[in-house]
């Protein structure tokens, strides 16, 4: 009897162990199946790599040196192209030199604003954004790249004024490269920008005039990066009643300033409520620098007194020499981009 339970339970444990090899078995199988798939695989890969010529054969050297070429040559082609927009740098100026001269423009501009109507706010220290210079020389390795950017600044405001700006509120210059507070290099290696930021007061007309001519300007690269615009007069006009177009009264304006003549002034021309004494009014009206204003409604759009805060980055352009060097003198720094 006992020999008998003793076989059941061999059995039993012979049965489970069977199962567990087998299914052991298979899972391996499974994963060694896998894996020699992956090896074989690998096999291939390198079985073809090693019957591929392993350098450019002499065709396609010669092509991708034909496409090498020209490239260069139409980088070269933009470049110069871009170059006649595009003061060169002037690499002999000295920094004593550069300070006098920032003094002397300085003093040309506020004359020659002051002769074109642009007047400055009383709290701004004008010095074209080169303030930091006043008591101190620049290093003499960004002279030349600021000599340009002064120019551009100066011709940037003389744009300005010449386009009727009534006042200049504030001009700040960002510090390039090399200058304290200033960023490590710059974003780009071809295109160098030199922020400036601005705000002034002026007529419809002058702003749009202003944003047209640096649009279109020859002689520096302007790029508006930031422009904010609100009325600097926040009560919009009067508005004309029914009265005041029905009346008979006849209304004189001056062209100028949009005074309307009063009724006071009427009488002191002569005027008695009749048609016949309109003539000798408009006369006297005329001597006073008024007109008939015959029109039933007023122009508001584009009339406005507008406040203009700006951002113009002037941008130059980089040749390949001094894109060249800069690469050379980034690496030397151990700067990367």
């Amino acid at each position: 009897m006992k020999s008998k339970i003793w076989l059941i339970v061999f059995g039993v444990v012979a049965v489970l162990l069977l199962g567990g090899t087998g299914f052991y078995a298979l899972s391996s199988y499974g994963d060694y199946s896998e894996s020699l798939s992956s090896w074989d695989a690998k096999v291939g890969t390198i079985e073809n790599l090693e019957r591929q010529v392993p350098y450019p054969n002499e065709e396609n050297t010669e092509a991708l040196e034909a496409k090498v070429e020209g490239y260069e040559a139409a980088v070269q082609e933009l470049f110069e192209s871009l170059d006649t927009f595009q003061s060169p740098l002037n690499e002999t100026l000295r920094n004593t030199e550069f300070q006098q001269l920032v003094k002397t423009r300085v003093e040309d501009f506020r004359r020659y604003a002051k002769s074109n109507g642009l007047q400055f706010d009383p709290e701004l220290d004008f010095q074209l954004g080169f303030d930091s210079y006043a008591l101190t020389l620049p290093p003499p390795a960004l002279v030349p790249v600021l000599d340009y950017e002064l120019e551009a600044i100066n011709h940037l405001l003389t744009e300005l004024t010449d386009a009727g700006t009534e006042m200049l509120l504030s001009f700040e210059r960002d510090p390039i490269p090399g200058e304290a507070g200033a960023p490590d290099g710059h974003e780009e290696a071809v295109v160098h920008k030199y922020p400036v930021r601005l705000r002034f007061e002026g007529s419809h007309e002058s702003f749009q005039e202003f944003i047209n001519s640096i649009a279109n300007d020859e002689e520096f690269f302007y790029v508006v990066r930031v422009l904010k615009v609100k009325n600097a007069l926040q009560e919009g006009p009067v508005k004309l009643s029914a009265a005041d177009a029905d009346s008979d009264i006849p209304r004189f304006e001056d062209p100028l300033t949009k005074q309307m003549a009063s009724y006071e002034m009427l009488l002191e021309w002569g005027y008695d409520g009749t048609e016949e004494s309109l003539s000798a009014v408009e006369k006297e009206a005329e001597e006073a620098g008024f007109v008939l204003a015959k029109q039933d409604a007023r122009v508001l759009m584009g009339q406005e007194n507008l406040n203009v805060f700006m951002v113009v980055d002037i941008v130059r352009f980089l040749n390949p020499e001094e894109v060249r060097a800069t690469a050379e003198v980034e690496q030397r720094s151990g700067r990367r981009r």
